[in-house]
């Protein structure tokens, strides 16, 4: 028997809980599992590096590209000198490290965030056409680096500053073609051993909210099969993976703000119970507040367009747009009157007393960051 889907409860979120919910490129949450392919044993650190850039984006509009190791230790839960010490492929001398103008890219996050630059990342689906008995590979590639710059004191050079620039379509993606999950949520499902397993279900399963919140539900039907490959499950015998998966789900419903149900049941012609069937609290299905969403997307939009109009010979120049974004003190007073401008465009966009609060806050938040000092973004 099916149980009966009960309707979305919409509450709107504020400014801060907007902010926690990190933006990830649609294209990368389709193939979760292209990631673990590609880089293997550094898969979970990559990911990591995504999600730290996509919420850098998201949060530090007008400093994204600047961060220190230390920086994305404290937000994404790492030991600095694990990260810093030599990666285990160039222990052996064999397999020399990428090395250019003298710096050698060897540490473990080096390495990494040098591999996510220097190789447009495969995302493979399968497609089927017109004719029954064919199928079609589709290959697409999506550039998350474009540009890494690393500073460093010769006499310190353990302490390292990193600048980058986002490739083009990556950032197009953050403003109109995402999924979002809570990065609260999605660091405290990790458990050392599978956390990359089960951080990889939690972006799944948190991707397929707004799903849930369109058709009006609060029940998931995912494919068995899906899961397993999403979360790396690769056991032989399907009761073992099963159990493993119910006890990766599990984590995720007791460890996050995904409170939901996990039921297996037999589907018809099936001997075993294998199909999957989440029943969510529909008390915890939040959608993204409209205004806010709107602020973010107008505000992208206009500081392009005051770009281009500043610098009619650089229009589609996209390396230098985040250059001028990203210099906090270029163009200060423009780049303040676009924000309020955009606050006020996105407040008279309809009328809800609970946005128009958290729609205030995220104004200040980010006047606030254009207005940081300069000496403290390092």
């Amino acid at each position: 028997m099916n149980p009966k889907s009960e309707p979305v409860t919409l509450v709107p979120d504020n400014a801060r809980a907007w902010l926690d919910r990190v933006r990830l490129d649609r294209n990368i949450f389709y193939n979760l599992p292209d990631i673990q392919r590609n880089f293997k044993e550094d898969a979970t650190l990559a990911r990591d590096i995504i999600i730290f850039l996509a919420h850098s984006y998201k949060t530090d509009l007008f400093g994204y590209t600047n961060f220190s190791i230390s920086d994305f230790c404290k937000l994404m839960g790492y030991k600095a000198p694990n990260l810093q010490k030599a990666h285990p492929i160039f222990e052996s001398g064999l397999i020399k490290p990428p090395t250019l103008q003298g710096h050698e890219f060897k540490s473990v996050f080096e390495y990494t965030m040098y591999r996510l630059a220097a190789n447009n990342i495969p995302l493979s689906r399968i497609e089927k056409t017109q004719i029954p008995s064919m199928k079609e590979l589709n290959v697409s590639f999506v550039q998350i680096i474009s540009d890494i710059r690393v500073s460093y004191h010769e006499d310190r050079p353990q302490k390292r500053f990193y600048s980058f620039k986002l490739g083009r379509g990556f950032v197009e993606n953050l403003i109109g073609f995402y999924v979002t999950l809570s990065l609260k949520d999605y660091l405290r499902v990790a458990s050392n051993k599978n956390s990359g397993r089960i951080k990889n279900l939690y972006i799944y399963l948190a991707g397929m909210l707004n799903v849930l919140i369109y058709n009006n539900t609060n029940i998931l039907t995912p494919n068995f099969d899906l899961l397993c490959e999403i979360a790396g499950i690769e056991d032989s015998l399907p009761k073992h993976r099963k159990a493993t998966l119910h006890k990766y789900l599990k984590i995720i419903a007791e460890n996050s703000d995904l409170k939901f149900q996990i039921e297996f049941y037999a589907e018809k012609g099936q001997k075993q119970a294998y199909s999957i069937r989440l029943i969510f609290d529909p008390l915890h299905l939040h959608p993204e507040g409209n205004k806010k969403n709107l602020f973010f997307k107008l505000l992208n939009e206009r500081l392009r367009q005051a770009f281009d109009d500043r610098f009619p010979q650089y229009v589609d120049n996209f390396e230098l747009l985040q250059q001028w974004l990203t210099n906090r003190e270029f163009d200060k007073e423009l780049k303040d009157r676009i924000i309020r401008d955009v606050y006020k465009a996105s407040f008279m966009s309809e009328h809800n007393k609970g946005e128009d609060v958290s729609l205030q806050e995220l104004l200040d938040i980010y006047l606030t960051n254009l207005n940081k000092e300069k000496n403290s973004e390092t």
